[in-house]
């Protein structure tokens, strides 16, 4: 378990008169019965207020500028006698302090987590802010001398991942384990080029990371970038922090025959966990997003400040603001048409998209300082909070009755169409809809039995540790 920091730099401590903060149950959890464990996420559920969204805007300590009355922020100008404005949010504010750790945030994080693995849901928890805000301590930690000095919301996180699952009794993992895979992915994602990298493997990009569209419907994933399978606490912790060093290294990439540098990168770091719950297949998915932040350089000709470009953080906000409008656009005639969601604007963006707008669900942490950048930051958490979406699913895939659904559906079309061999078929140009039917379900066999496949997953990650081992050899090289 990761123990409490001494008092350093990067605490969050909710102001004078929030509500009191969730709690990790500290009671014996084998004292309790079933249906106590049954009725707890429920419960939690509904005090977390089963919103798709929340937003939890971090702000410095300044009274003259800012009061918090409950979860109702009121900003005020400085040397104007105007009203305050007003934002009211369901995930509150909070005060930065310049001591201490991130324990507080966390304590507002890890239930949503909890829910999330209980209930098979989606979760990302996004930071944005300017650079030098403090959200990369507060996400990853702070090292001192190559060694975490201080865990981070990853860390944190991590350790209350393994203490659910010794909840539902799965610990120990074993090697082969047929009852639960826990999965890390650790990506990062260039702010000029948008190139992606595995972290887990070097700090360099690779322009042969991808993101596919998943079979089933369920979203986008990277390909060329495997899962690595974690099965105890400190082997995540270590890679984890692999990933962080990789992170912070300067990434190149091979442009042409010149060998190109982007040193500023974006990191998701990805838990996936996979539990067989009787026939079914119960997916949670925990998302990590740390966005850099918008720097501002002055140009050395026209003295003007520009904004670096960073296609990644217009998409997210793209799609936040396309979310929070109207869902059906109006035209001038009166007619009207479902609203464009630009998901596909950016790598990150499409692998998000289950918990933007999709069925999971997104926290964002806004950091700012200033009156203008507070302002900012509560527009944002404000439309963040309006976005609309599908509502908060689970995620459970049932090879067994979908392959029955299949199965039924393909024989009452060879029995109308007379056909003995479906497999044989072949479709011409003027086929019958029954035929273009047919050959669709025998496509979504295949896809079915190889969806979810815990084999070819565990086999990705064997070939995750000969990529690695490679590129410790160049990196050794260099």
């Amino acid at each position: 378990h990761v123990a409490a920091p001494k008092q350093g730099a990067g605490t969050l401590r909710p102001h004078p008169g929030s509500s009191q903060s969730l709690q990790l149950p500290s009671k014996d959890l084998e004292a309790e019965d079933d249906s106590t464990k049954l009725e707890r996420p429920a419960k939690e559920h509904q005090e977390l207020g089963g919103e798709a969204a929340l937003s939890f805007v971090l702000l410095p300590a300044a009274p003259a500028l800012w009061k918090l009355e409950g979860k109702r922020v009121l900003l005020f100008r400085p040397g104007s006698t105007l009203e305050p404005r007003s934002y009211d949010l369901h995930g509150g504010a909070m005060e930065v302090s310049p001591t201490g750790g991130p324990f507080t945030v966390v304590d507002r994080l890890l239930p949503m987590m909890r829910h999330a693995v209980l209930q098979a849901q989606s979760l990302c928890i996004w930071l944005h802010g300017r650079r030098g805000s403090g959200k990369s301590r507060l996400m990853w930690g702070s090292l001192q001398d190559t060694r975490l000095e201080h865990p981070g919301v990853a860390q944190v996180l991590a350790d209350g991942l393994f203490h659910t699952l010794k909840e539902l009794e799965l610990l120990p993992i074993r090697e082969g384990d047929d009852k639960v895979l826990v999965t890390l992915q650790f990506l990062k994602f260039g702010v000029e080029t948008e190139l992606c990298g595995d972290c887990l493997v070097g700090p360099d990009f690779d322009p042969h990371l991808k993101p596919r569209e998943a079979l089933l419907g369920n979203g986008f994933f990277m390909d060329g970038a495997p899962e690595r399978e974690v099965r105890q606490l400190s082997e995540l912790q270590l890679a984890l922090q692999r990933g962080v060093d990789r992170l912070r290294q300067v990434g190149t990439f091979q442009s042409g025959t010149c060998r190109k540098e982007d040193a500023m990168a974006h990191g998701l770091c990805t838990f996936r966990i996979r539990r067989r719950v009787g026939s079914e297949v119960h997916t949670s998915t925990i998302h990590l997003l740390d966005l850099v932040g918008a720097q501002m350089s002055a140009d050395a000709k026209t003295k003007k400040r520009t904004s670096q470009e960073d296609r990644t953080l217009k998409a997210m906000l793209r799609v936040v603001d396309a979310l929070a409008e109207d869902p059906e656009y109006k035209f001038r005639d009166g007619h009207t048409a479902p609203r464009h969601i630009p998901h596909r604007d950016s790598k990150v963006t499409r692998l998000l998209r289950p918990c933007l707008g999709g069925s999971g669900r997104s926290v964002l942490l806004s950091f700012a300082e200033g009156h203008d950048a507070i302002l900012a930051e509560l527009e944002l958490a404000t439309r963040h909070e309006g976005m609309t979406s599908d509502g908060v699913q689970s995620c459970i895939f049932d090879r067994e009755s979908k392959m029955k659904e299949i199965e039924d559906e393909v024989a009452a079309l060879c029995r109308k169409l007379g056909i003995v061999q479906p497999q044989d078929m072949q479709l011409t140009m003027d086929a019958s809809n029954e035929e273009v039917r047919l050959a669709e379900l025998l496509q979504l066999r295949r896809r079915v039995l190889n969806f979810e496949d815990w084999r070819q997953i565990r086999q990705g990650g064997l070939s995750f540790h000969k990529k690695r081992n490679e590129g410790d050899k160049q990196t050794a090289a260099g």
